[in-house]
């Protein structure tokens, strides 16, 4: 090949690449266009004078978000005196975002825009597009891209997939907005805001525990609460009933006080029992007194943060369950009896033998009549899906054989469409969510009666112990659901 040749066939090649980027950026579809984010207002202002009937929006609301200027703006105000312009707020639940979308739809009502606040988490069965998007007279899509911040570009387009989704995501939200709040507590909010505080406590905090990881376990609770914001790890969320139920009971109708967490990885099981001790003036009892114990000081961090937050006393203490007294820090030796112990999902952190020693301990601090409220999970309940045999009640989401592949493409799933809201990369998202789920280890305990023989070897009596199905972390599975109490005295749970 001539030089000339040469030459001629690396310009063919740059051309070709240009014209690859401008597809990418561009698109070539007829019926769809991208428009950078700075031409926003001129595309709002066209489009305002091309409405016949109505504009639905889905306009995603949190503290400081970079969109709520634009979406509250005088055009589409001024728009809603003529037409029907409807909006949906998704609101990442939390008492403090709640106040605030309550102003925005008083605000909004005020000038006939019609507004309705939708708590989301992402946890939703349908994901919620964190990312503006408008459905104008039922035949035209405007959105703004995910991950792009301030910058993303938006796309306008009249495909049918865009509009059989945008129409489905309307119906969603609307549904949404009618069921009032979540029945436990109204984590996301305060998930959004500490999950990169815990991430960096972690690097800092973690020095490995012996149950996790004895070199380094920030891999495990430095990622833990962006895994809980998208419900891909087990927390008291999964029996919100079972917990509520039995705190209310043994708090307002048995005078439990004393209150004992017993290894947590974040501040979730705290809130399970500090909603459970409000009455419906949402106050505590002022003699309240809740304790929490974990070996690693992050997740004890992480609930001195969320106590200080709603203005709470706790006491933590950094010390290792499995150990006796005179072997504990010196602020959790001999305790006062406790009048109950929590621990979801705690034991099979443990080899058969050290979680003896865990519930020996638990029986040495509780006193006559105390009881434990804790969840187990039965590993021969387990469920592997494959791709010829998926199992019908966990296996929806399910991609790959591989559950470490799966968990992965599950996080990216669900963090996809909240990317702008994290602080976090999508990809070292990822690849922490996949380092916690190839390394995490959950010990076979036995199946419902191993547990149970295993609580009475123990001296503990059985108020309840039932197995309930729940997704789980990389496989469907069932946990067993347990109150157990020691023996004598007024028994803190009715049994």
């Amino acid at each position: 090949m001539t030089m000339d040749a040469k030459e001629t066939a690396y310009h063919a090649q740059a051309r070709q690449a240009l014209l690859m980027h401008r597809v990418s950026t561009e698109g070539t579809d007829p019926d769809s266009l991208r428009v950078p984010s700075d031409a926003v207002q001129d595309v709002v202002q066209g489009l305002i004078t091309t409405v016949e009937e109505k504009v639905e929006q889905i306009v995603p609301f949190w503290a400081n978000s970079r969109t709520s200027d634009v979406f509250s703006g005088v055009l589409w105000r001024n728009l809603a005196a003529r037409k029907n312009v409807t909006r949906y707020y998704l609101v990442p639940s939390g008492e403090t975002t709640r106040a605030e979308v309550q102003r925005q739809v008083a605000d909004d009502k005020a000038h006939q825009l019609t507004s309705l606040p939708v708590p989301v988490s992402g946890a939703d069965a349908i994901p919620a597009p964190m990312n503006t998007l408008w459905l104008i007279d039922d035949c035209l899509v405007v959105r703004q891209e995910p991950g792009g911040g301030d910058q993303a570009p938006w796309l306008v387009t009249s495909r049918q997939a865009e509009l059989t989704r945008a129409r489905r995501l309307m119906r969603a939200a609307a549904a949404r907005a009618s069921l009032g709040l979540p029945a436990g507590p109204d984590l996301t909010a305060s998930l959004l805001e500490s999950a990169e505080l815990l991430r960096i406590s972690a690097r800092l905090s973690c020095a490995g525990t012996r149950f996790i990881d004895e070199h380094d376990c920030a891999w495990y609770h430095g990622i833990w609460q962006y895994l809980r914001l998208f419900n891909m790890v087990s927390s008291p969320t999964w029996h919100t009933t079972f917990y509520l139920d039995k705190l209310r009971a043994a708090i307002h109708d048995r005078g439990a006080r004393r209150i004992l967490i017993s290894g947590t990885a974040d501040y979730t099981t705290l809130a399970f029992v500090l909603m459970a001790a409000r009455d419906r003036f949402g106050k505590a009892p002022a003699d309240l007194e809740v304790h929490v114990v974990d070996l690693c000081l992050t997740p004890l961090q992480a609930c001195r943060w969320f106590a200080d937050k709603h203005q709470i006393k706790i006491q933590t203490h950094q010390a290792d369950i499995t150990q006796e007294d005179d072997s504990q820090p010196a602020d959790f030796q001999h305790p006062k009896p406790f009048d109950l112990v929590i621990a979801d999902a705690f034991l099979t952190r443990f080899t058969r033998k050290s979680a003896e020693s865990v519930l020996s301990r638990w029986w040495d601090l509780l006193r006559p009549g105390g009881g434990v409220l804790t969840t187990v999970r039965l590993h021969p309940r387990n469920e592997y899906p494959d791709q010829d045999n998926i199992d019908l009640d966990f296996g929806t989401e399910c991609r790959v054989a591989d559950p470490v592949d799966n968990f992965e493409l599950r996080l990216r799933e669900r963090a996809a469409d909240w990317q702008d809201m994290l602080p976090i990369d999508l990809e070292e998202l990822s690849r922490a969510g996949r380092k916690y789920a190839d390394r995490m280890i959950s010990n076979d305990l036995g199946d419902a009666d191993a547990i149970k023989k295993t609580f009475e070897e123990n001296q503990f009596e059985l108020a309840e112990a039932v197995a309930a199905p729940v997704r789980g972390e990389l496989v469907g599975t069932e946990y067993l659901r347990v109150v157990a109490l020691r023996p004598g005295g007024g028994p803190v749970i009715a049994t």
